[in-house]
């Protein structure tokens, strides 16, 4: 029993440690640093409903086998309905706060388009973020996003979000963002 249980532990651990290439993918950009618009200037985690009636949570999340997925909701917690027809726009910060060198592309595991979806005073939506914790290059450390800078549609005020847990992102510099649901 003992001789079986090695060559399958062997057989999960390269299956987590597996990058493939995904269609459309796109790789980090070098340098990235932060800028006024990628960092709100406050932190509205804690206000009761941000300017604009729309306010930006994080849950705890699932990983297994190196895989991570972690939701957000985006909940209208305004007087008036809000049309939303995006995928969250996602900034990766540090625990400095700081921009982390990280792709933000459209999930492959979610990937039904943006379509509008009409929040009334009370309701929220969802989208769901996933990534592998996958170390692969030893010459740099790996990342990890304490924060996430999110604007629930490109153009929209940023709320900075402090997620339950950090974001173990390893070395692939990759997070997968679905549309909201």
């Amino acid at each position: 029993m003992k001789l079986r249980a090695v060559p399958l532990m062997g057989l999960l651990l390269l299956t987590a440690c597996a990058r493939p290439d995904q269609p459309g993918a796109t790789q980090p950009t070098p340098g990235r640093t932060a800028s006024v618009s990628a960092v709100p200037s406050e932190d509205v985690t804690e206000a009761a409903c941000p300017p604009g009636g729309l306010k930006v949570t994080a849950e705890r999340g699932d990983a297994a086998a190196g895989y991570r997925e972690m939701s957000l909701f985006l909940a209208n917690c305004g007087p008036v309905p809000v049309t939303v027809n995006a995928r969250p726009d996602i900034v990766v910060l540090g625990k400095d706060r700081d921009v982390q060198d990280i792709a933000v592309v459209a999930s492959v595991h979610y990937n039904p388009s943006p379509h509008p979806i009409v929040l009334k005073p009370g309701t929220r939506t969802s989208a769901v973020m996933s990534w592998r914790n996958t170390y692969d290059d030893i010459s740099k450390p790996p990342v990890v996003g304490v924060y996430l800078s999110v604007a629930a549609t490109p153009g929209v005020p940023r709320q900075l979000v402090k997620p339950p847990s950090s974001l173990d992102l390893g070395s692939t510099g990759r997070l997968e963002v679905s549309a909201w649901l």
